[in-house]
């Protein structure tokens, strides 16, 4: 009896952490501006603000880029007046718990100098990324931790002026639910072992 009552405990903190594995913040950037083109200058965007500059939304190989997975919608970060923009995401809301921020990012494919832009997630990372332009796309993923819940946000700030900049696309921030699993039976198996020691 114990030990199936053990077992349906273990099963239901699966399926809750599994079920919690929903992307907090989502965006690929695929749904923005007309369903065929590029916008230069792009300011439309349904989760994001655009300050400090601007910042261009490209269709897959358009002007030469080529977006994230050969398909879709990509963000030039250095838009197209001379002042390259800062990117930064509506606020959402964190539970307790392991998260990850994961986002894909390129050099920008068109010869320039090389970028940098400055990452950071409000109250938790803040980490710069310097790209050379024939820099491959690569998913960038950092790991934090939330000790109570907290509001916060996400912001890409290009360095640049020349009009071409990194190329950012699919920006997510998912809860890590393995984390929260392991401990969680962890501290089942222990309790399991005190209360099997204690009979026998």
């Amino acid at each position: 009896m114990k030990l199936t009552l053990f077992t349906a405990i273990i099963l239901s903190l699966m399926y809750t952490a599994g079920a919690q594995a929903t992307a907090i913040f989502q965006d690929d950037f695929d749904s923005e501006g007309d369903s065929g083109g590029s916008t230069l200058n792009y300011t439309g965007f349904s989760n994001w603000d655009v300050t400090d500059g601007t910042v261009d939304l490209i269709n897959h190989n358009d002007y030469g880029i080529g977006c994230s997975g050969d398909t879709g919608k990509c963000v030039d970060m250095d838009g197209s007046t001379g002042n390259a923009g800062t990117l930064t995401s509506d606020v959402f809301t964190l539970a307790a718990g392991t998260y990850g921020l994961l986002f894909d990012i390129a050099g920008n494919q068109r010869g320039g100098a090389d970028d940098s832009m400055e990452v950071m997630l409000g109250g938790f990372l803040t980490e710069t990324f310097e790209l050379s332009a024939d820099a491959p796309w690569q998913t960038i993923s950092r790991s934090f931790t939330v000790m109570e819940e907290t509001t916060s946000y996400i912001s890409f700030n290009h360095n640049g002026g020349d009009n071409i900049g990194i190329i950012l696309d699919n920006v997510s921030v998912v809860p890590e639910p393995g984390t929260l699993a392991l401990l969680s039976l962890g501290l089942l198996g222990l309790g399991a072992a005190r209360r099997y020691k204690a009979l026998v």
